[in-house]
């Protein structure tokens, strides 16, 4: 599966965000943020898969 240039860009731009935060909350909520959406993520997988 291919990524698409504009999310290549989104992607780059978080993990910049990331490696720029030194304020440890700050990580903490955006790990849990994209935990969140690696899960749901997944449940759209699955349900898309269910569906065929």
């Amino acid at each position: 599966m291919q990524v698409n240039l504009s999310q290549q860009f989104e992607a780059e731009s978080l993990k910049r965000m990331i490696d720029a935060t030194t304020d440890v909350h700050e990580l903490q909520f955006l790990a849990r943020e994209l935990t969140d959406l690696y899960f749901r993520q997944r449940a759209a997988t699955a349900w898309v898969v269910s569906e065929q």
